[in-house]
């Protein structure tokens, strides 16, 4: 399939803000698609290279690109450079150089998706010494070939600053479209397999029930609605329901097939490296094959530390064991999804609770979640209090009866935590600042989601952000920045910060029509995407809430 094909739909993407054109546009590509070609088209469209959990990394920056690109055209680095302020694009810059270039090659053939595709296969594979030299040589054989549109988005696709307006809503809309299928029915089967490919080819072939979980293929986990107290929670849940505490931690998926230990985090990234010793627990102290979640929380003595000391360890990738010894944590299980061979999805909480306690040997990393049973408003209130001295977040409260269902807020369990109001949001675009501040972004454009999935705008945030702050959130962005102009930069909708606010407020000045009142950050969810942030109707609720 030749590139110039997703180039052009590229091009007809950017050009159609509505929803029900794009989602023609992309249903027309995957009809025109082979099926062998689906998944890797569907993820260019969505602005990936590979899902999460499949832990590969292109690993290519900036300056690696611009040194291939010089190469291959017989530009100087440092005009591909400057084009690159002056655009403000680094695709637009690329495409640029490839339109100027000073060495042509008779003999490039077309680029096609499976020879990109191979390519990039491959570069994730290098490592260790001469891996950048590698990295160079495959690189400058893509770009011979690509013409100047070709490398503009070709150039984004490896940096990962893919902005088409496609997300996974379309996606699903699309498929449902050409196959006939519900929509619901494609949710739910893309929360089993995250694998777009097999839920379109399941679609076409009327296999689409039939899909269903299976080990180091992480599912996308169930989620909880928020109460203001122990009343409300159970005219959800229902009486008797399960209370366990609610660990201020990660969420862990951990998968378990003989000896070979996985552990995926709630975004499905691969962690088990980071946690050396919660993989060897697991695997010394649960029987059988199976799927369990559980909070992994940092402990020094008999107190739980604060959720940010362990988020340093997602990312780490030296030293490992050291940090593990300096900020050891114990995994809390709650639930279990597979075991065996067998989906417990369907089976109800309180059958999956009494199965994991029969497999789960406990010991100083692996312990079970502390759990009651009851339907005293009395009893859960003293719960409540106990798990937020021991230093929890809160409680969840958990329908007995219930499914397990991936991906969705459907009431079957719920969060309640002293301070509601919190929400989490993702950061959208920016500001350099000035002054002391002018090397770190300064400003930040936060957005929610809407009823579509869209990311929209509902308030900046500037002030009540400590220096460690500034510079930990530029150090996490600066490779975000999608397009830059002067001061402002547009940043892929990827980092979560939870935020505090003292009011919400109805204007027009954000396209969610609402704005919040003296923002502040309080911290990095690393542990979120921006598929878990808050939505518009949950900023509803709170504004009407609030009278």
């Amino acid at each position: 399939m030749k590139f110039r094909k997703i180039v052009n739909v590229y091009e007809m993407l950017e050009k159609t803000p509505a929803r029900l054109e794009k989602t023609d546009i992309v249903a027309n590509l995957l009809k025109e698609t082979p099926e062998k070609l689906v998944s890797i088209v569907i993820r260019l469209l969505l602005g990936e290279t590979f899902p999460k959990w499949m832990d590969k990394k292109i690993g290519i920056g900036t300056q690696l690109l611009i040194k291939s690109i010089s190469k291959v055209t017989g530009i100087k680095e440092k005009e591909i450079n400057e084009w690159v302020r002056e655009e403000g694009d680094v695709g637009k810059a690329v495409g640029r150089a490839v339109r100027n270039k000073k060495q042509v090659s008779f003999f490039a053939e077309e680029l096609s998706v499976e020879e990109i595709y191979d390519t990039l296969n491959r570069i994730v594979e290098f490592e260790g010494i001469r891996s950048q030299e590698k990295k160079l040589t495959y690189l400058s054989k893509l770009f011979v070939s690509a013409d100047e549109k070709e490398a503009i988005y070709l150039s984004r696709i490896i940096l990962e600053k893919m902005r088409t307006g496609v997300g996974e809503g379309i996606i699903r809309d699309a498929i449902a479209k050409i196959y006939s299928v519900p929509s619901e029915k494609i949710d739910r089967a893309y929360s089993l397999v995250n694998d777009w490919g097999a839920v379109a080819k399941a679609a076409k072939n009327g296999t689409i029930d039939s899909l269903q979980i299976e080990p180091f293929r992480p599912i996308r986990v169930m989620l909880a609605q928020k109460v203001r107290n122990i009343e409300e929670g159970f005219s959800v849940v229902g009486k008797p329901c399960a209370m366990e505490y609610k660990y201020d931690g990660f969420r862990m998926q951990v998968h378990k097939v003989g000896e070979d230990v996985r552990i995926f985090t709630r975004r499905l990234d691969n962690v088990t490296e980071q946690f050396p010793f919660v993989r060897d627990s697991v695997r010394r102290n649960i029987e059988g094959d199976c799927i369990v979640e559980g909070e992994t929380v940092g402990i020094r003595g008999d107190k739980y530390l604060p959720f940010q000391q362990i988020s340093r360890r997602i990312k780490r990738k030296y030293n490992i064991e050291e940090m593990a010894r300096k900020i050891p944590v114990i995994l809390h299980l709650f639930d279990i999804v597979y075991l065996n061979g067998r989906s417990l999805l369907d089976t109800p909480f309180q059958k999956r609770r009494e199965i994991l306690e029969r497999i789960v040997k406990e010991d100083e990393k692996l312990v079970l979640a502390k759990q009651i049973v009851t339907d005293s408003v009395e009893e859960g209130n003293i719960f409540y209090k106990e798990a937020l001295n021991r230093g929890n977040e809160g409680i969840m409260m958990k329908n007995l009866n219930a499914p397990y269902q991936p991906g969705s807020r459907v009431g079957y369990m719920i969060k309640l935590k002293p301070i509601l109001e919190t929400l989490d949001l993702v950061i959208i675009g920016a500001e350099w600042g000035e002054g002391r501040r002018a090397h770190w972004l300064a400003t930040f454009l936060l957005a929610c989601k809407d009823e579509e999935g869209n990311f929209v705008p509902i308030g900046k945030v500037g002030t009540g952000i400590t220096d460690e702050m500034f510079q930990e959130l530029t150090d996490l962005l600066k490779d975000n920045i999608i397009y830059q102009k002067g001061k402002e930069v547009v940043l892929k909708p990827e980092l979560v910060v939870e935020v505090g606010y003292e009011e919400i407020q109805r204007s027009p000045k954000y396209e969610s029509g609402f704005a919040l009142r003296f923002p502040r950050v309080l911290r990095i969810r690393e542990d979120r995407g921006p598929d878990d942030i808050d939505t518009i109707d949950r900023i509803y609720e709170i504004y009407e809430s609030r009278g």
